[in-house]
């Protein structure tokens, strides 16, 4: 007897009505567990890569090897990593594409808090506040001043990461929703 012939007695009931197969069997197949990044749509192994592209420019400018604007280099690393941000807003298909350009964003502004944090006594990354944020640390105690300084670049690099995934996200949304009107229109 072939597989398809037992499975067809098996699905019938003793009475000769059929049941219903499971749930499970209804559904898209698993992708695996880990596979994509929590709560996105997004490969891990694709999202911590676009994370690792703006790695490079964020350490070279704080430890003062890449000066920022100072040439092809600096707009190379600077721009490379959003270029591919972009390619893959317009070009990947996915159910999320909001959730998975904020998570991606969320990553980012992290990594750049994280390189700032550790690389603080290095480099310029603490040389430069706006002089509003300096004046006013100037004005705290001294074990006050440091946190301030710290602080605003840890919200500043956790900002620049999430409102560059909004901006993806809303690059996504846009091809997702193009994608589906004119598969819709096609069909």
């Amino acid at each position: 007897m072939n597989h398809n012939a037992t499975n067809h007695i098996s699905d019938t009931l003793t009475d000769g009505s059929a049941r219903m197969p499971d749930r499970a069997a209804l559904s898209p197949p698993a992708r695996g567990p880990g596979r994509d990044f929590p709560a996105t749509d997004m490969p891990t192994g694709l999202m911590l890569g676009l994370v690792a592209l703006g790695l490079p420019r964020t350490v070279l400018a704080d430890l003062d090897i890449v000066a920022p604007q100072s040439g092809l280099l600096y707009y190379v690393l600077a721009l490379t990593p959003f270029a591919a941000w972009l390619a893959v807003a317009l070009v990947r298909r996915t159910r999320r594409p909001g959730r998975d350009f904020l998570m991606l964003g969320f990553l980012y502004g992290l990594s750049l808090l994280v390189v700032h944090q550790v690389l603080w006594t290095t480099g310029t990354t603490s040389g430069h506040p706006p002089q509003s944020v300096a004046d006013f640390a100037d004005s705290l105690p001294a074990g006050w001043q440091e946190f301030i300084l710290r602080s605003f670049s840890s919200g500043i690099a956790v900002t620049i990461g999430v409102g560059t995934g909004l901006v993806a996200a809303a690059i996504a949304w846009c091809a997702h929703a193009w994608r589906s009107r004119r598969g819709h229109h096609d069909g």
